[in-house]
């Protein structure tokens, strides 16, 4: 008869409960060898980790806030300098004075202005203007000629300071009397229209397209009227 000690060993075991060794999948009959618990980084490994990758989020917001502050200011002048030139540059417009009689057999002629309204001198590059009878209201876009295309009047100054004279301009055929009839009968009118062609003090081009036109008003030629298309600057 075993004795009370040894009767009580198994219940004692019982609730002590398995060793942690005993609790490891060797212990429970998968064949694998016997093998230590996996180990958990400790803190100080976790501080680590967390530290070096603050350390490189860091280095690449730094690097962005460089690339930014290196570029901005390249920007920002790029900014004042466009303004700076558009407020100082030239701009020309032309302004016509009058045009001649419409009667038959007469020339149409044309006494216009260049005016640089600009604050500094523009460089002629030449200019181009042509006087057409078109149907009215004008249902066609006048092309103008390109400034590659265009020569510098020879005889005309080379800069345009406030206000250049110019010779008047004609139409190559005088009016015909059916033409003078269209006119007066309101299906017609005389178009003016050309492009000047200039450099400012940069020595970049530019251009301003025009087109005006008089039509027949209350028995006389009306005063000169802006087309609505072909008046633009560039």
């Amino acid at each position: 008869m075993a004795s009370r000690d040894e009767a009580g060993a198994p219940d004692t075991a019982h609730q002590a409960g398995a060793s942690p060794r005993d609790q490891s999948p060797s212990a429970q009959g998968n064949g694998s060898p016997g093998l230590p618990p996996p180990r958990l980084p400790s803190d100080s490994a976790n501080k680590q980790f967390r530290l070096k990758l603050m350390m490189f989020w860091g280095v690449v917001i730094a690097a962005i806030v460089a690339a930014f502050t290196t570029g901005y200011p390249s920007w920002e002048n790029y900014i004042v300098q466009e303004a700076a030139k558009r407020q100082l540059r030239a701009y020309i417009d032309v302004r016509p004075q009058g045009m001649s009689a419409i009667e038959e057999g007469l020339v149409p002629r044309v006494h216009d202005s260049f005016h640089n309204i600009g604050r500094t001198p523009a460089y002629d590059n030449g200019s181009f203007s042509r006087i057409l009878v078109r149907e009215y209201p004008l249902t066609r876009t006048l092309v103008n000629d390109e400034c590659r295309y265009v020569a510098p009047d020879p005889k005309a100054g080379k800069w345009f300071i406030g206000t250049p004279k110019r010779p008047g301009i004609a139409r190559e055929s005088p009016l015909t009397a059916a033409e003078v009839g269209a006119i007066k009968g309101g299906n017609s009118a005389i178009y003016f229209h050309g492009r000047v062609c200039y450099r400012d003090i940069f020595n970049e081009p530019h251009r301003t397209d025009f087109c005006l036109y008089w039509k027949w008003d209350a028995g006389r030629i009306s005063p000169s009227l802006s087309c609505p298309q072909g008046n633009s600057a560039g």
